[in-house]
C-alpha cells in the first residue's frame, strides 16, 4: 500500500485507510474486533455546527438533527451551571488582596505579561482596581519586537516593576511539545507557568494572574468536568489543584512542590466577561503606546512560534489547535461566527513556518507525512497485548500509517452492522445527574458483604508491582491522577444513613495519595518487615467515608527493581477491576516511558444504570471446584450435620457485565454441599470459599511491569474478621494450590489437603 498525502483531507481517501488499517488489526489474532478513526475525516468533518461554526473535524463531535454540535446541546443543557462558575471583578480584588495580607507580600499578585493586547488590558484594568502589581514575561526566543516594545513601555509608563526570563533549552522544549501534543503552546505555557511560579514564590507574592481568555478557560480548565457531569465551583476549584500540583512535578524542571503549594493561579477573565471589541476599545482610549504587532500569526498577539504549531497540529492532527477555544467564544457571546472564522485562518507565512521548524528540530510534516498521528485504533483485545499488536501491524503497513493511539475497548458500537465512529469518539457521558439531583447511589450487593467485615476502614487489598528501572515519584503521581479521573469507583465516598450504606462523589480534592519509600540502603533481609509494616500503614491511611479509598507507595529499591505498592479498598474495587486498574498502569508507564501524555481508555460509569441481579455463579471444574468438593467431604462431618452452606467467590471469574468499568461488582455463588451432592441456594453462608488463581497472572507474561506475589504484600488477605464461622482462601503459588484458613482446627484442614490431587 502506498502513503497517499492526506494534508487536506479527503474523506474517501481517509475511509480507505481507514478499512486497511483495520485488516492489518483483524489480521492478528489477539485482536477480537477493531476500528480505526481518523482524525478530520469522515462524515461530520464535511460539516459546521450552524450555532458556533465548528468543524466537523474536531474529534468527539455529533450533531443533532438541526446541525447543532453537541458542545452547543452540552451548554445549552447546563448554561445556568457552567456560567455559576464565572465570578466578577468585585470578587477579584478583595480576593487578591486578602492573600497579600494574610503572605505579607509587597505585591498583590504577579501578572502574566506578554505584551499582546489581552494582557496589556488585564494589566490596565487590574492598576484600575488599586492593586499592587508586578509583571513577569517569558521571552521563549519568538516573540515579537513589537510585543517585547509593548512590555518594556508599558511598565515603564505604569511604573510597574517587571521581570522578563528565558530559558536556554526552550527550542528543546517546544520539540518535545510538538512531539507530545502537536502544538508549541504546552511546552512554552509549562515553562512560563513554571518561571512564574517559582519567582512568585521568592518574592512572596501569593497570586499569580493570567490573561487566558473565557475560551480558553472553558476549553483547557472546564470541558473535561462539565462533560462528567461536574459543575460544582468548589469541586472544580479542587481538582484544578491537585491536577496543577501533578502538572509542575511530572517534570523533573517543575516549579518546586513548596512554590506550587504557596501561589495560587487566578484567571483574571474568570473575573470580567469583556468582548474583544471592548479590549480593543480600551487600549485605544487609554494608550498612545501600546501598538498591535503586526509580524505574528492570526490566533496571537504576541509570538510567532504558535503559528508553527498551529501549521503541526492542523496537519498531524486535522484541525486547528485553537479551534475549540475560539468556538468557546462565540458560544459564550464574545465573538461572532465571522470573526472566529477569521481568527482560525491558517499561518499566511509558510516560508518562516518552516523556518522555525528547522531551528527547533521537527520535521515538515508536508515532506515526510505522518498520517498514523491522526488515526485512534479502538481494539477488543482477544488475548492479545499492544505491544505485540502494535508490532505486528508496523510490519505490514508503512510507518506514516500505524496509529499513534491505541485504546482496549469491551465492543465496538455498530448501528445496522457499520460501525459507529461517533460512538467511539464521543465525549464522556454526563455521569452523576445534573442540578440539585441526589447524585448518590446505594451499594451493590457485593458491596454490601464487605460493610459486614471489621474493621470495615482497613478492609483493603495490596498489591506490589515492580518495574524495569527506578521509580520516579513524579510520574508515578501523574499516573494516580489519571486513574483517579478516570474510574469513578476511587472518588466514591461510603456513608451510612440510618441502615441504609450510601456511595456518592467525593471528588479528588487535597493531596495526591502517594508516597515515596526508598529501600535502596535496605538489604534484602530486612526488606520484608518493612513492607509488612508498609502495608499497615497504608491501610490506616484510608477512610471511606471520607473518599480515601487508594494509598500508593512508590517504592526505591537502590539495583533491585523499584516497585508500585497499592492498597486500595474492597469498596472499591473487586478483582476484575484490578485487572483493569493494573491494565491501565502498564499503559502509562508505556507513555510515559515513550515520552507521550497519559492517555488512558475510557471507562464506564459506576455505579451502572443497570443493576446486577445476584445470581449463582458457576463453579470452575478446576482447582475452584475441587476444593469445593474437598470441603463437601470434610466439614459436615467435623460440624455433625448431614450437610454445609458455602459462600464460593471465584475471583478469577470476569465480571457478569462487559466493558471497562472499575468497581465492587462480582457477585458469589451460595451453595448447600453434601459429601455426595452440590446445589445452588439462597444465603447466608456458614462458609466462605475464596479462590484467587495465580494472583501474578493478573497480568500477561509480556507486560513491563510483574506481580509481585510476596507473603509480606499478600493480595488475598484482608486484615480482621468477617460474619462466616469458617474463611478458605485458596490461591495457586509455584503451581499448587494453597489453602488458608480461618475457624477450624489443622487437623481439619489436613483431612481437606489429603483430598486434593
Amino acid at each position: 500500500m502506498t502513503e497517499p498525502n492526506l494534508l487536506s483531507t479527503d474523506p474517501a481517501q481517509a475511509q480507505v485507510i481507514e478499512q486497511e488499517v483495520e485488516a492489518a488489526l483483524l489480521r492478528h489474532g489477539g485482536v477480537a474486533d477493531c476500528a480505526v478513526v481518523f482524525a478530520g475525516a469522515g462524515d461530520t468533518a464535511r460539516r459546521n455546527c450552524v450555532r458556533c461554526g465548528i468543524t466537523g473535524k474536531y474529534p468527539g463531535l455529533t450533531f443533532d438533527a438541526a446541525g447543532v454540535c453537541s458542545l452547543c446541546v452540552l451548554y445549552e443543557e447546563n448554561r445556568e451551571q457552567i456560567d455559576a462558575y464565572w465570578g466578577d471583578l468585585s470578587e477579584l480584588a478583595p480576593k487578591l488582596r486578602a492573600k497579600a495580607e494574610a503572605a505579607g507580600s509587597e505585591y498583590d499578585c504577579l501578572l502574566l505579561f506578554s505584551g499582546g493586547k489581552d494582557s496589556t488590558y488585564v494589566l490596565y484594568r487590574l492598576v484600575d482596581l488599586g492593586l499592587r502589581v508586578m509583571t513577569f514575561t517569558f521571552d521563549n526566543g519568538f516573540i515579537s519586537t513589537t510585543a517585547l516594545r509593548n512590555v518594556e513601555e508599558v511598565t515603564g509608563e505604569l511604573g510597574i516593576e517587571h521581570v522578563t526570563k528565558t530559558r536556554a533549552d526552550q527550542n528543546k522544549i517546544f520539540l518535545l511539545s510538538l512531539q507530545e501534543h502537536k502544538s508549541v503552546c504546552n511546552g512554552c505555557f509549562r515553562s512560563l507557568l513554571d518561571l512564574s511560579t517559582e519567582l512568585a514564590h521568592h518574592r512572596g507574592i501569593p497570586s499569580i494572574v493570567t490573561g487566558l481568555s473565557r475560551g480558553q478557560i472553558m476549553d483547557e480548565r472546564l470541558s473535561w468536568f462539565h462533560q462528567q457531569g461536574i459543575f460544582d465551583r468548589d469541586e472544580i476549584e479542587e481538582k484544578l489543584a491537585l491536577g496543577r500540583r501533578v502538572y509542575h512535578q511530572s517534570s523533573g524542571t517543575g516549579a518546586e512542590a513548596a512554590a506550587v503549594d504557596a501561589v495560587e493561579v487566578v484567571d483574571f477573565y474568570r473575573y470580567s466577561e469583556v468582548t474583544k471589541d471592548e479590549i480593543r476599545a480600551l487600549l485605544k482610549s487609554r494608550s498612545k503606546i501600546w501598538a498591535h504587532p503586526d509580524d505574528t500569526g492570526f490566533c496571537s498577539s504576541n509570538c510567532l512560534i504558535n503559528d508553527v504549531g498551529v501549521y503541526v497540529h492542523a496537519a498531524e492532527r486535522g484541525f486547528h489547535n485553537y479551534e475549540a477555544p475560539t468556538r468557546w467564544e462565540v458560544r459564550l457571546g464574545h465573538l461572532s461566527v465571522a470573526e472566529a472564522n477569521e481568527e482560525l485562518q491558517g499561518p499566511v507565512n509558510s516560508t518562516r513556518v518552516k523556518r522555525m521548524l528547522a531551528k527547533i528540530g521537527y520535521p515538515d510534516p508536508a515532506d515526510h507525512p505522518h498520517l498514523g498521528a491522526r488515526m485512534t485504533a479502538y481494539y477488543v483485545p482477544n488475548g492479545g497485548v499492544e505491544e505485540s499488536i502494535r508490532a505486528a501491524v508496523a510490519a505490514v503497513l508503512p510507518e506514516g500509517l500505524v496509529p499513534e493511539r491505541w485504546v482496549a475497548v469491551g465492543e465496538i458500537p455498530r448501528t445496522a452492522g457499520v460501525v459507529d465512529r461517533s460512538a467511539l469518539k464521543a465525549p464522556v457521558a454526563t455521569r452523576f445527574g445534573r442540578g440539585n439531583e441526589d447524585s448518590s447511589h446505594p451499594l451493590t450487593p457485593s458491596q454490601l458483604r464487605v460493610t459486614e467485615r471489621t474493621p470495615l476502614a482497613e478492609q483493603a487489598r495490596a498489591l506490589l508491582v515492580t518495574l524495569p528501572g527506578a521509580v520516579d515519584t513524579a510520574k508515578v503521581k501523574k499516573i494516580v491522577l489519571q486513574l483517579l479521573m478516570q474510574h469513578d469507583a476511587m472518588r466514591m465516598k461510603f456513608t451510612k444513613d440510618g441502615h441504609e450504606w450510601r456511595q456518592q462523589p467525593a471528588g479528588t480534592g487535597g493531596s495526591l495519595p502517594v508516597v515515596r519509600l526508598d529501600l535502596s540502603a535496605v538489604s534484602p533481609e530486612e526488606e520484608p518487615a518493612l513492607l509488612r509494616r508498609a502495608v499497615a500503614k497504608l491501610r490506616s491511611r484510608l477512610d471511606p467515608a471520607e473518599g480515601r479509598v487508594l494509598q500508593v507507595t512508590a517504592l526505591e529499591r537502590g539495583a533491585r527493581p523499584g516497585g508500585l505498592l497499592l492498597v486500595l479498598h474492597e469498596l472499591a474495587a473487586d478483582t476484575a477491576s484490578w485487572r483493569l486498574i493494573l491494565e491501565d498502569v502498564v499503559t502509562a508507564c508505556r507513555q510515559l516511558g515513550a515520552g507521550e501524555p497519559v492517555e488512558l481508555a475510557r471507562s464506564e460509569a459506576f455505579p451502572g444504570s443497570t443493576p446486577i441481579a445476584p445470581e449463582p455463579v458457576p463453579i470452575d471444574p478446576g482447582p475452584a471446584g475441587l476444593a469445593l468438593g474437598a470441603l463437601a467431604g470434610v466439614l459436615p462431618a467435623w460440624l455433625g450435620t448431614d450437610s454445609v452452606t458455602v459462600e464460593v467467590a471465584d475471583h478469577t471469574a470476569p465480571h457478569h457485565r462487559t466493558g471497562r468499568i472499575v468497581g465492587r461488582l462480582s457477585e458469589v455463588g451460595c451453595w448447600r454441599v453434601w459429601p455426595d451432592r452440590i446445589e445452588p441456594v439462597d444465603g447466608p453462608a456458614e462458609v466462605r470459599y475464596d479462590y484467587f488463581g495465580d494472583v501474578t497472572a493478573l497480568l500477561p507474561p509480556s507486560a513491563p511491569v510483574r506481580v509481585a506475589d510476596l507473603p509480606e504484600v499478600d493480595f488475598t488477605e484482608l486484615p480482621g474478621s468477617g460474619p462466616h464461622r469458617i474463611s478458605v482462601t485458596g490461591a495457586v503459588r509455584g503451581g499448587k494450590l494453597r489453602l488458608t484458613w480461618q475457624g477450624v482446627p489443622d487437623e481439619v484442614a489436613r483431612q481437606v489437603a489429603d483430598r486434593l490431587p
